[in-house]
């Protein structure tokens, strides 16, 4: 074997070591926060207060992480806070097994955080895109790799600028059994991810004008990098596995590369160039398989990625809806779908929202569907979390439309 292939094989292996070899109910969740000022809904820059305000909460969290000196990450054992590119906080939620404990730690950060807020005369904006602040205002927060990234993105497309600076997410990870259960999920989140983007759509604003359209944040990602967004190529082939979804990242450019505490950038250097005679580490394979954006990434779990932040209610009850339609997927069977039709279906309900057509339907029709699955896979404790969300299924009418953002 040469070290082309035992490279592959290690970044697979990496992958399989999250099989559970057991059914997992387990929901990891992933809250970004737009910071701004309470008298004008700018966005608050690092250096005007985001860093204090890290270094404010810092005394309650063990653990902290600097870059070049710089305050950027504080973390437990049940939760960690980062920066995204233009100072979004970030909460991310240990895979938990009840949504009632992703709330009781989700408001535990926001116990600390929204006083300290209200101290500086600032707030959290609940939405997927900047609400005021245009992003040739926002500087990069001091973190060599999203400098370099934001250097790279300029030239694979156009909306770089927007991803990085504009934009805030609630992700979901969901885990697999073993590699036949990891591939049926992948796929299927894939194909319910323009779903998943229409039912939290809550971006009404763009770059300080008002956004008529639905799914901001998907038209942006499909826009960032052809090479690593969007849907994975190859997904739906007979052959795809685990090793084809390594291989695939191990073929694509670095754009930079960590060495302990070292930064490079790479460019357009393809990784298996970089790495022709050195075998991976651990690091350097959770380093290559971050720089990965598709709609949903594959890493010890799968990452769901296309829903917008919104307000915690909603944040909660996308939470659960992902879990009820994991929790069993036997029941759905999208065998005919393709990655072109996941693109139309994106297109018409970008245009459309919930009368877009997805797969030969309508979207409401298929929203009904999978809420009520979600309903049914859910006990009754859990169940409740689902009811803002069903508000918007109902209604066929996205959040940003039922609150009147626009």
């Amino acid at each position: 074997m040469d070290i082309y292939d035992e490279n592959i094989k290690i970044i697979a292996d990496y992958i399989r070591e999250g099989f559970k070899h057991k059914r997992s109910d387990n929901i990891g969740a992933e809250f970004e926060h737009f910071i701004v000022h309470k008298n004008s809904g700018e966005s608050v820059k690092y250096f005007d207060g985001v860093d204090k305000i890290l270094e404010r909460i810092q005394p309650h969290y063990e653990h902290s992480v600097y870059s070049d000196g710089y305050l950027i990450s504080l973390y437990n054992d049940d939760y960690s806070i980062t920066l995204e590119p233009a100072g979004q906080i970030e909460i991310s939620i240990r895979p938990l097994d009840r949504i009632s404990e992703i709330e009781r730690i989700y408001n535990e950060f926001l116990s600390l955080l929204l006083p300290v807020l209200d101290d500086f005369g600032y707030e959290i904006a609940r939405f997927g895109y900047q609400p005021k602040s245009h992003v040739d205002d926002l500087p990069i927060i001091p973190k060599k790799r999203y400098e370099y990234m934001d250097r790279y993105f300029k030239t694979t497309g156009t909306c770089g600028k927007h991803m990085m600076r504009g934009t805030a997410s609630a992700q979901m990870s969901v885990d697999f059994a073993d590699e036949a259960d990891c591939i049926a999920k992948y796929r299927l989140a894939c194909i319910l991810g323009p779903v998943f983007a229409l039912i939290s759509d809550n971006s009404p604003v763009f770059d300080g004008v008002p956004y008529k359209k639905h799914m901001l944040r998907t038209y942006i990602w499909d826009n960032v990098d052809k090479d690593r967004c969007n849907v994975f190529p190859n997904v739906f082939e007979k052959d795809f596995n685990i090793r084809a979804y390594a291989e695939h990242i191990y073929n694509l450019p670095a754009i930079l590369i960590t060495e302990g505490d070292k930064t490079t950038y790479t460019g357009d250097a393809k990784i298996h160039d970089i790495y022709r005679n050195k075998l991976l580490t651990r690091e350097n394979v959770e380093h290559i398989m971050s720089m990965f954006f598709p709609d949903s990434r594959l890493k010890q779990y799968i990452e769901i990625r296309n829903a917008d932040c919104m307000p915690e209610i909603y944040n909660l009850a996308y939470a659960a809806f992902i879990k009820g339609i994991f929790t069993d997927i036997s029941g759905f069977d999208f065998s005919h779908v393709t990655v072109p039709d996941i693109d139309a279906a994106k297109k018409s309900l970008i245009e459309n929202g919930f009368n877009g057509i997805i797969y030969g339907e309508k979207a409401y029709s298929l929203a009904d569907r999978l809420y009520r699955a979600a309903e049914a896979a859910l006990d009754a404790e859990e169940r409740r979390y689902l009811a803002p969300l069903g508000e918007i299924i109902s209604s066929r009418r996205t959040l940003k439309e039922m609150l009147k953002w626009i």
